[in-house]
This record gives C-alpha cells, structure tokens and sequence, in this order.
C-alpha cells in the first residue's frame, strides 16, 4: 500500500507548523525549551561543582584522601587538575566515571578502596621544568628526574608516581622512599651498579664524630676507600614478590600463569597502570639500623661479617668487637662496631702488609691479618704508634694474665669455684677472641677475670695475687683512654725534660685534660696546653729541698745543656763539680726554681 495523495513525508511536526494538524501550544513549547535550557545550566553546575575538592570530601570514604590533600603543598591545586589528563577526551571519561561512582554511593554499591591514576600529562602541565632542570637536593641524595622518566630503568619504564605515590601515611603525593631502596637495591652487590653509593650521595668533606670516634671523611676520596668498609648492614630485606600477594588482587587461573614474567608484570604492573611497587615486593630498608646493631657483623655468613671467615655460631671475635659476653662486666662495644666498621674494613687485601693469615673465610680462602696499615688509611699515620701500644699492651696484660691462671688452675680440683670459671671465661674472651679487637672491653675483662681469680683462691684458702700491670685510675671524662690505651707507660722528652705518664697517671691520679686538650680543640701542633714553665705549678710547689735525687728525674740532661742568663751563658757541669748542690742556688720558694740574682754574687764578684 502505497501513501495516497497529500502525504508529507515532514510528518506530524511539519503539518502542525504548516497549519496542517493540531497546534503545539506556545506554553509547552516555551517550557520544554525552559527545561532544556535549565538542564544545560544544570549539567553545567553540576559539572562545576562536582569539579571542586570540597565535593570530593563529601563522600565519606574520600574523606582521609580529602584531608591529606587539604594539608599537603597541592592544596591550591584542584583535584581534577591531576586526577583528568589534558584532553576532552579525558574529560567527558572521567566526568562518566564520576557520576557513575555519585551513582554507587547512592545505591551502596561502591567499593571501599578507591582507585585512580595519575597521568603523566597531568603532572607536566605544571612540573615539565623539572626534566630540565637538572639535580635536586632530597634529603640530602642528589636527584636528577631526567633519567628516571625518559630512560628505562632496569627494564622498565618509570611513571611519575612510580615514585610520587598518591598517598602515603597520610601525606598526599609525597615521595615513596621505599620505591627508591627496591629499585635501586634489589638484587644488587654492595656499592655496585645501581646500588653504587655515589650515584646518590657525594663524598662528605666534613669531619664527624659518632660513638666517640672522629673521622675526616676528605680521606675517602683521598685514599680511594670504599664505602662499605664502615657503611655496612644498611641495606636491609630482598626485595623478593611472594606468590600469594597476587591473591590479593588476582584470583583468574590465566593471569596467575603470569608469576615469574619480570617485564610482561612490570609493563603491566608499572608502565601501563600504577601500582605501588610495596603491594608486590616486600621491602628493602636503606639506612643505619638502630644504634649498637650491626647488621653486616651480625649476620653469620654475610660480606664483612664474622661469621664469613669464623663460621656460624658462638665467635669470640664477634663478642669482643660488639663488646658482649663477659661475666660480669658490662656491654662495651669498640667503637669501631657503633660506627658501622665491618671486618673487611680492617681485614682488606687492599691496605695488608704482610701476608700473615688470620683465619679462613666461609670458602675456606685465607683472610689476611690486620695491621697498623687499616688503622693509618683512615686516621692518619699517627695512629701507627697507637696501634703497636694497644698491641703491646694487651698481649703483656693477656700473657701476665695467663701466668697467673695457670699457677693458679692446679689449686682449683676437680669442682672449682664458680669465680673460676667465670675468670676462666673472661679470660678466654680476650686471649681467643684477640683483644685489640676491642682494647677497652679486653682491659675490663681481664680486670674481671684477676678479681674472680682471687675470689676462686680465696675459696681454696690461697692468697690474693697482685695485679700483674699497671692500672691507670685517674679521671677520664673525655674518655681518651679509648684509644690511648697503654699510654701509662710511654715516656718521652718535653721540652728538653724527661717525660714519663706512669707516676702522673697512675700515682698522682692526674687526667688527662689537666695537661691535654681535647683534639678537636688544639692549635695546630700543639701537644700541652701550657708552657714548660707551668710544670712547676705542681712539681716544684710540693718540693722543700732541691736534691740531685729529686731533680735529676725530669733534669737529667742538665749537664749537656747551656741556658741563657742575665750573666751570658750558663752550665750546671762546672758547678756541680766545685761541689756545688741544686739547693745551693734553687730554694724553691714558692714553686719558683729560679735562683735570685743575688745567689751568684755569693760567689762571683760583679755579680
């Protein structure tokens, strides 16, 4: 059936307008274009209002992002700033995706984890600068982004918030550090490829003191040291993605099939979505663990530990450098272990001057011994003398020590005193597990040891036995005894006189800053803080008489040597062989040895 005549093919509308037809009311034309009108203006609003942050926070489950936005450095920034690429496209997708999420909320639908990502595009429309710029500073680690967003790294390509993450405890769009240790760390040797300490750090120049002990770190560069001699133990964890963690996320049997592909993941996983590494890889911790620990030490069979040359379980060694294990006596750990010195900082191939062997490491290759040398390549060659007296000292002490236990041991019977045996164990501490290792923590465990001795021979009816060395008491608030060990016995010259720290150390109690400063302290060159003349505030003040006896202990040299007087030239020599005594011309008075000038008129005329 074909339209009969008069059919327009325009339809209803076209009669109605052309007076063919009913008339639209003008009433219901002027209100559907109101209404059209006003649903524009609607959407319009609506787009505008739903564009602002505070329309964000007003879902309750936005509201912790809502907040660390509010108090973070984007604050002026508006959410859809960063959360729409540039783009309509981008626009009209999100604003779907917003009123689809508006929808959910309405009907308790919505998930509790919201997700989104942040495109690059977003943040370069504000930060392109950045990839010109060059390095930055972040506490204190040298950064350049350049690389990181326009090369691959490790197979991968890197996206803005690969490191920015969107929120971390709180803080919105801050800087994942974590992100920055799995990267540069997982699977890495030590100070090597990525890991290498100077891709982020630059050799300090400055002098540091940590645990008592200084250090000038200008001699790294210097003496080409490595870092992990003393950085060690502070790269912590593998790194590792443990199978069930893709359970968190994943629970379809074909993309499971996926665990183990490393680039097929990470293109997935980091290029093409953002995924916080942390949901996948546990973490890797960079940095110095807690004071008194020393992961690198601690750890049997790790580079630069104990454990590498001296085998799993119980180690002297380890004990005496950490400073534990001694009966009786407190936790002393060298100094050396506080400030993160591994084995191989002192044991290095490198700074070994002779070929001695000091034990096996865990692949059965000799390790070398240390010398004075590992002391000198950090602190200077003044430290070669004090490595020979902490040496000196406490293998005298260990071997005086040892003749008295043995004398003693064939006194004990077949069931000793308890004290014996712990004077048998401190004992052992030092002489198996060599006391230098730890000088101060050796001298107060053979200290120990000789009073349980005595303790174990008073329980067999046996006298005391003497302390077989000196032992400095004196005050030492400074504590320079830490690396002055021994210094008891060193003598010497000062200023033409003869020197010896026994009777000022040991007899007198003296410390050590009643004629030394601190190092850090001194002038250049300086050894005593005062003038040869000062000795005499002390020595000569307690004097009452001048006798050869008593004077030649510090003037023994008297006879060699000329002094300039108000006369000329003066020498003791003749005097003394006229038969003339030191009290003849020093009366001492006051602590002043000077003799008067009238003294030399009593027997030269003109004087």
């Amino acid at each position: 059936m074909f339209p009969g005549p008069g059919f327009d093919p325009r339809g209803w509308w076209a009669r109605a307008g052309s007076g063919h037809g009913p008339r639209v009311p003008r009433a219901v034309m002027a209100g559907a274009s109101f209404l059209i009108g006003f649903g524009i203006i609607a959407l319009l609003v609506f787009v505008q209002i739903s564009s602002t942050p505070q329309f964000c926070g007003t879902c309750h489950l936005m509201k912790p992002y809502y907040q660390s936005w509010k108090h973070s450095k984007h604050n002026q920034i508006a959410c859809v700033e960063c959360h729409i690429s540039p783009g309509i496209t981008s626009e009209v997708r999100k604003k779907y995706e917003a009123l689809s999420m508006v929808a959910k909320y309405f009907t308790a639908t919505y998930s509790t984890k919201p997700w989104v990502e942040v495109d690059d595009a977003a943040c370069l429309r504000c930060h392109e600068r950045r990839l010109l710029e060059g390095r930055v500073s972040f506490h204190g680690v040298q950064f350049d982004h350049r690389p990181h967003l326009t090369e691959v790294r490790r197979g991968l390509r890197l996206r803005c918030t690969s490191c920015h993450s969107q929120m971390v405890q709180g803080v919105h769009l801050t800087v994942t550090v974590s992100t920055c240790a799995l990267c540069h760390f997982k699977g890495q040797a030590a100070n090597q490829g990525l890991g290498t300490c100077t891709r982020c750090h630059t050799i300090p120049t400055r002098v540091t003191t940590r645990a008592g002990a200084t250090f000038d770190h200008s001699q790294v560069a210097t003496s080409a040291m490595p870092c992990t001699s003393c950085h060690a133990g502070i790269v912590r964890g593998d790194g590792e993605v443990p199978r069930e963690r893709c359970l968190q996320c994943h629970n379809q049997a074909d993309r499971l099939a996926h665990y183990g592909e490393r680039d097929f993941l990470h293109d997935w996983h980091v290029t093409k979505h953002k995924i916080d590494c942390q949901n996948c890889h546990s973490t890797i911790e960079h940095g110095a663990g807690q004071p008194g620990s020393h992961p690198a030490i601690d750890a049997a069979g790790t580079a630069g530990s104990c454990g590498a040359c001296h085998g799993s379980g119980h180690s002297p060694q380890h004990d005496l450098y950490a400073g534990i294990g001694g009966r009786g006596v407190p936790a002393m750990p060298s100094p050396m272990f506080l400030t993160g010195v591994t084995c191989q900082g002192c044991h290095n191939t490198g700074l070994a001057s002779d070929t001695r062997v000091a034990g096996l490491d865990a692949g059965g290759s000799p390790s070398p011994a240390a010398t004075a040398v590992a002391c000198m390549s950090c602190h200077g060659p003044r430290y070669e003398a004090i490595f020979d007296a902490w040496k000196q000292a406490v293998d005298s002490r260990t071997a005086a020590m040892r003749a008295q236990m043995e004398s003693s041991a064939g006194s004990m019977g077949l069931e000793p005193p308890a004290a014996w045996d712990d004077a048998k164990h401190n004992f052992n501490l030092v002489s198996r597990g060599r006391g230098i290792h730890n000088i101060n923590y050796a001298y107060a465990l053979l200290e120990k040891a000789h009073e349980q001795m005595n303790q174990a021979r008073a329980a067999r009816g046996l006298g005391a036995l003497a302390l077989p060395w000196t032992s400095v008491g004196g005050k030492d608030p400074d504590r320079c005894l830490s690396c002055h060990q021994g210094v008891e016995r060193k003598t010497g010259t000062f200023s033409g006189l003869a020197f010896d720290h026994g009777p000022h150390l040991v007899q007198a109690k003296m410390a050590c800053a009643e004629c030394h400063r601190r190092h850090p302290d001194r002038a250049p060159g300086e050894i005593v803080r005062f003038a040869p003349e000062a000795c005499s505030s002390c020595h000569h003040r307690a004097l009452t008489t001048a006798t050869a006896a008593v004077c030649f202990k510090c003037h023994g040299d008297v006879l060699k040597r000329s002094f300039t007087t108000f006369r000329g030239q003066f020498k003791h020599q003749p005097h003394l062989e006229a038969g003339e005594t030191c009290a003849g011309c020093h009366t001492l008075k006051g602590g002043d040895p000077h003799p008067a000038r009238t003294k030399c008129a009593e027997c030269h005329e003109g004087s």
